[in-house]
């Protein structure tokens, strides 16, 4: 079947990717304060379940507080992910809008899905991602001359595998009686410092990805039509009626 010669409509994905952002800049702080509550349950030991409360009242504090703050990333984390894959969605049905004659590679719905592919989410989100960068541009683009995907690229996806491996292990070490707690809270630290990273590139990956977007959106005036001409001025109705002479 041929491209369709009629463009799709533009759909600006700006909203989405704003979210996206603010959800990523909070799950990095609420990231940094895990570390710090894990740094807390090394330096004071957290209370067992042969202590009271009054024994080790600071200890009760610091586990309430790693408690607390795990739940809070898994909100932010689901949210997260389904902002962004929202996202991600909008930007890339939006390739259709700026090159009507060019079928993208991966369709918005590979895009998503390809997140969940066993193996194949090792390798396909990020040429999906970089997709979607790369045939942003407007229709007279030549692909030979088209700017290069930034060099942070690989590296954002790089951390975002590595940030994922890391909380997998220490999601099950945390639930392993047999680990010791120092090593789950080490692990625990040296997973959050890497979502710290990914977060940070991640929030570059969807803020290049927007701005391109919307600026090939206004160079090629996408969903804007000419404007009807501003009726004139001082016109008396008695001249407009009047009969020509």
């Amino acid at each position: 079947m041929n491209p369709s010669p009629y463009p799709r409509p533009f759909n600006s994905a700006h909203v989405r990717a704003r979210i996206v952002k603010i959800l990523f800049v909070v799950g990095a702080v609420v990231a940094g304060l895990s570390m710090f509550a894990d740094a807390l349950s090394l330096a004071f030991p957290p209370i067992t379940e042969e202590e009271e409360l009054s024994d080790n009242p600071f200890g009760a504090v610091v586990v309430l507080f790693v408690v607390l703050l795990a739940v809070i990333s898994l909100i932010i984390y689901v949210a997260t992910v389904i902002c962004f894959l929202m996202w991600l969605y909008r930007a890339s049905d939006n390739l259709r809008a700026f090159n009507s004659w060019s079928r993208p590679e991966y369709s918005p719905g590979w895009a998503v899905g390809s997140f969940f592919i066993p193996f194949a989410n090792l390798f396909m989100p990020y040429k999906a991602v970089k997709e979607v960068w790369e045939k942003s541009g407007p229709p007279d683009e030549d692909l030979l001359s088209a700017p290069a995907s930034p060099a942070w690229f690989p590296i954002w996806w790089l951390f975002w595998l590595l940030a994922a491996f890391s909380g997998n292990i220490s999601t099950r070490l945390s639930f392993n009686e047999n680990v010791p707690a120092n090593t789950a809270t080490i692990v625990s630290i040296f997973a959050a410092a890497l979502a710290i990273i990914a977060a940070v590139f991640a929030y570059l990956v969807v803020d290049a990805i927007d701005k391109k977007q919307e600026e090939t959106s206004r160079k090629i005036k996408l969903g804007k039509f000419s404007e009807p001409p501003p009726p004139p001025q001082n016109l008396q109705v008695s001249d407009a009626l009047a009969p020509a002479p």
